[in-house]
């Protein structure tokens, strides 16, 4: 039909027509990919200091302060108004003995599942309201689980992917790409990032990505070592495998939300994205390059606390989840802006897991990650073209 109508255009208003459509498609396409992102000056894309693990000493890194805590300095009275009921570290970096305790309480198996849990596996109560994990050790025992933070649930999988896969992986970033890859996608992120419509302010993010059919031979341990930490979700609800690059200490990604915004949490995009895994595919210099969680507390030297951060390991998987399930007709008691509102999949997202990507160290320091967002319905693939990249081609 298209064609057809073309015909009856001169060749340069069908021409300025074919762009118009192709921009537009373009678009719609970019709209699925964009996160929910929240202020942060440009100065901090560069790396903090000399010494990664003291970044609480300095003040780029907490440019712009967590929204609870405004809110709760906002109200004189900590006890009405105290977010911190919310957030739960490990035991061993609890405040007092009451939050340790609450902690160890959540790190255990509940007999109580959601409606994301069809495995036999009892799962621990942190993780209710979520997708299921596999905590015990698999491929043959090489790699298993480990909590970096309760709730929200942080945990790290080390040995996820062997050397060698993360090398592989690594290639298809090198032009051209290795055999039987396919068609890749590349696209260059070197503006500020914003969600205007949902007044989430700008997250600054300088790097490159590409994005990689789901057939493609190299991304196939990935898939399968997702499925096996996942045991309860279809590959269905991934979208397609993103490669992501940052190169020289002047590129990094600012405090942002994987969440999606009611607009783009649609039908076809599968819903709210409800867990976000990472895969390091290389080391960085000094301990830099480190994925930073805005609002949580980690361990840091001599018992000091700071804020959680994880460095990269060739092959360490990363897992968290940008919102949580619940049902429509019951709404959490009050959070003080923990969470979102209720979508139509019945998912809140989970504002605590603001993050970002530090920037690697040295000039010439690269920092190479395979990124999997998993929705909570089916996502339809629209990067290639619908029907183009399909996860029925992927190699399992």
């Amino acid at each position: 039909m298209m064609a057809r109508y073309l015909d009856f255009r001169p060749p340069l208003e069908a021409a300025l027509l074919l762009a118009i459509i192709a921009y537009t498609a373009a678009v719609r396409v970019r709209a699925f990919h964009i996160p929910q992102s929240r202020p942060i000056h440009k100065v901090s894309l560069h790396a903090s200091t000399t010494d990664s693990n003291n970044d609480d000493d300095d003040d780029l890194w907490n440019a712009d302060i967590s929204p609870l805590q405004q809110q709760r300095q906002r109200h004189n009275s900590e006890e009405q108004y105290d977010w911190t009921w919310s957030i739960l570290p490990l035991p061993e970096h609890a405040d007092n003995t009451s939050i340790a305790e609450r902690a160890r309480c959540a790190m255990m198996s509940s007999s109580t599942n959601n409606h994301h849990h069809h495995s036999n596996n009892k799962q621990p109560a942190a993780l209710q309201d979520r997708c299921s994990v596999n905590l015990d050790a698999f491929h043959n025992g090489r790699c298993k689980a480990q909590w970096l933070h309760v709730d929200p649930p942080v945990l790290t999988v080390d040995n996820f992917l062997t050397e060698q896969e993360c090398d592989d992986i690594r290639r298809i970033t090198i032009s051209p790409p290795p055999a039987g890859v396919g068609r890749v996608i590349k696209l260059e992120s070197r503006l500020s990032e914003s969600n205007k419509s949902n007044n989430q302010g700008t997250a600054v993010r300088l790097s490159t990505t590409w994005y990689v059919r789901y057939g493609a031979p190299q991304v196939a341990p990935l898939l399968r070592s997702l499925m096996q930490l996942l045991p309860d979700i279809q590959l269905e609800q991934t979208e397609e495998v993103q490669l992501v690059r940052y190169m020289g200490e002047g590129q990094g990604f600012g405090w942002h939300e994987d969440a999606l915004s009611e607009q783009e949490a649609t039908m076809d995009a599968g819903g709210q994205r409800i867990a976000t895994l990472l895969v390091y595919l290389d080391d960085c210099q000094d301990g830099s390059g480190r994925t930073l969680f805005r609002d949580l507390r980690g361990g840091g030297k001599d018992g000091k606390q700071c804020r959680l951060g994880v460095s990269p390991k060739k092959g360490r998987a990363l897992l968290f989840f940008p919102a949580i399930s619940t049902t429509a007709s019951i709404v959490e008691e009050e959070d003080n802006g923990a969470f979102g509102n209720v979508y139509f999949d019945h998912t809140r997202a989970d504002h605590r897991t603001t993050h970002a990507g530090e920037p690697p160290t040295g000039q010439n320091g690269q920092k190479h990650i395979a990124q999997l967002w998993i929705h909570s319905g089916k996502h339809t693939p629209v990067v290639f073209g619908r029907g183009l990249n399909r996860h029925s081609e992927a190699v399992l």
